[in-house]
């Protein structure tokens, strides 16, 4: 079998329009072999700081270039660059990415049906160890490629989630010796895999004719020339202490800048040509009198292989770099090729050294070197290492535990959401006070005064809050009558229960004393902006025009608007005498809700139609 006419899913550690990087280099080989990739830019292993605001943009830019961040490379190849939080471990971004990233990966897998993936991931965040887990892959391979939890202390948290990988993947593919060592006592499957070159490329380019880049012709020899990020592991002392003691030397950086360098640029020359396409590095590194490697010897370089260091040696040129452990490991097969210095002083003296070497010897040592670190012979182990783990995969017949998994994942998913949805509801309706203060608006309360007469609203039962129905309001009533507020009673009420609610209010008026010939009845109106107009028309009749109005609480902002509109020469105060009512409540009834949401409803229709 051949590692062809699979579906793959790539979570980077870098983005797509970065520095080329192994990351690319898989990438493009598996869909040149035939296969499907699926290649999801970094969603970060640590907390986003200042100086990654052009990162930010970059990937603000990325996501604007597609649709919603998806965006077609070329056939067989689609990025995706996800818009998330930056700030991977805490507890609510994780949240909330889990779900982003979740929801989309998973809704591009349906619609470009990319089912049973075998999933890469260079990251081993929380975040994606989730996502991995609701793919349902075929295999699932973790590609170390440094000493990722070195990187930051922020980074540092991802170490217990990076041992979970090592332990729990299928397979684990490293770039460097240290990691080897560590990866193989938590994996029986781990292999060592370094970046490699694409040889014939930059073969093709030393054997040209065509003339370096034109940015880099005009500057003058003797050129040291780096290639690569400038982050935390650039050692910028080195670099300054270099141009400062040889300033016929210019030091050509090319490059993205992830960190301050300020103090670089203080130099005049060194001199800065940023990032350029792939395709033109071999022709930069081809214009260099010395390459170099000027990396910072600490925890995290100590897992990183250069992969600049075969791009220099492919073309020939001496090649001076710190001893980070990776390239003293490496040091038998590099034989003369390079020049390892131990130190600053030996550094800068192996640069002036090598400025004027003419050995013709070395230099087809080195371009032999590079040959046989091709990345076609990676790629080459790697695919196999793949298509027998698929094959052994293939022959456990999975299909139906595929299958049963997926229907478990769809509905476990959708499970969780319809708990926490109904979790949130019930507590926010039941052990919060935003129902509450949400209700407020429909309340009206003044302070009782003096006038001419106490006009009551029927209504539908308890309107609002438990108990208070029309015998509440009728008490109301009484209280204030014999407060002397009023000596007049006005109910207005249509509605018929098992008796006309007007007649049995009217009733307990007279049983708690309240003279007949101050009660008032009218039971004609079975809405509250009829109430409002018949209740209206008595007043004129009787030449009243001051109002203590006493409704269910939820009504009195509804009522007062339909006076106010209705009967503007009306006097109207609305009256809740229960003080209880404007305290806080944590949570209300089931009814209260349904009455609160029948009166912001019952406000907008009256709106619309004009009533108030």
């Amino acid at each position: 079998m051949s590692l062809t006419n699979q579906n793959f899913i790539i979570f980077s550690s870098v983005d797509w329009t970065t520095q080329w990087q192994l990351h690319h280099q898989l990438a493009t080989s598996l869909v040149s072999s035939g296969n499907k990739v699926f290649f999801i830019e970094n969603t970060g292993v640590r907390s986003a700081n200042f100086h990654d605001v052009g990162r930010i943009k970059e990937r603000i830019v990325n996501w604007r270039k597609g649709t919603h961040g998806f965006f077609y490379v070329n056939k067989g190849l689609t990025v995706y660059s996800p818009m998330l939080l930056p700030f991977p471990y805490s507890k609510l971004s994780l949240f909330i990415n889990k779900r982003l990233l979740k929801s989309s990966v998973l809704r591009w897998i349906k619609v470009s049906k990319f089912f049973n993936p075998v999933v890469i991931s260079f990251l081993p965040t929380p975040l994606i160890q989730d996502t991995i887990e609701h793919l349902n892959p075929k295999l699932s391979i973790y590609y170390c490629a440094n000493n990722m939890s070195n990187s930051s202390i922020s980074a540092s948290k991802v170490a217990p989630y990076e041992t979970s990988f090592f332990r729990n993947v299928d397979i684990v593919f490293t770039a460097a010796y240290a990691i080897q060592d560590r990866a193989a006592k938590l994996s029986k499957k781990a292999f060592y895999f370094p970046p490699g070159i694409d040889f014939d490329k930059f073969d093709n380019a030393l054997n040209s004719k065509d003339d370096i880049p034109a940015d880099l012709d005009k500057i003058s020899h003797p050129v040291i020339g780096y290639i690569g990020t400038l982050g935390k592991v650039f050692d910028q002392d080195l670099i300054c202490a270099l141009a400062d003691k040889h300033p016929e030397f210019s030091i050509v950086l090319v490059g993205p800048e992830y960190t301050n360098i300020s103090k670089l640029r203080e130099r005049e020359n060194i001199v800065f040509l940023g990032v350029r396409p792939h395709d033109q590095i071999p022709y930069y590194i081809k214009g260099f009198d010395v390459a170099i490697v000027p990396y910072i010897c600490n925890k995290f370089t100590e897992g990183v292989y250069p992969s600049k260091l075969n791009e220099y040696l492919s073309m020939g040129v001496p090649v001076v770099t710190t001893n980070i452990k990776e390239i003293i490991e490496l040091k038998s097969d590099y034989e003369e090729a390079i020049v390892i210095a131990d130190s600053s002083d030996e550094f800068i003296e192996a640069v002036e050294f090598s400025v004027h070497e003419n050995d013709y010897s070395l230099r087809e040592l080195r371009i032999n070197i590079a040959k046989n670190n091709s990345w076609k012979s990676r790629f080459d182990g790697i695919s196999i290492i793949i298509e027998e783990a698929i094959e052994k995969e293939n022959l456990k017949d999975r299909g139906w535990r595929e299958k049963l998994s997926g229907y478990y994942n769809l509905f476990y998913t959708k499970l969780l959401r319809l708990m926490f949805l109904i979790l949130l509801s019930y507590t926010l309706i039941a052990h919060s006070p935003l129902l509450w203060y949400i209700s407020q608006p429909l309340q009206v309360s003044s302070l009782p005064e003096k006038s001419d007469v106490i006009v009551v609203f029927g209504g539908y039962g308890e309107l609002g809050f438990k108990s208070l129905g029309f015998e509440e309001r009728v008490s109301e009533a009484v209280h204030l009558y014999k407060k002397e507020y009023a000596t007049n009673i006005i109910l207005s009420s249509g509605l018929i229960h098992t008796f006309a609610e007007a007649d049995v209010m009217r009733a307990i008026l007279v049983d708690e004393g309240i003279p007949k010939q101050s009660i008032i009845v009218d039971q004609g109106a079975s809405s509250t902006h009829e109430s409002v107009i018949q209740t209206n028309e008595i007043l004129k009749k009787q030449g009243w025009n001051s109002v203590l109005l006493v409704t269910a609480p939820y009504h009195t902002r509804r009522s007062i608007m339909a006076w106010k509109n209705n009967a503007t020469d009306i006097d109207v105060i609305s009256i809740i005498l229960d003080d209880k009512l404007k305290e806080v409540q944590w949570g209300l009834s089931a009814k209260q809700v349904r009455v609160m949401i029948y009166e912001y409803m019952a406000l907008v229709h009256n709106w619309l139609v004009g009533r108030i």
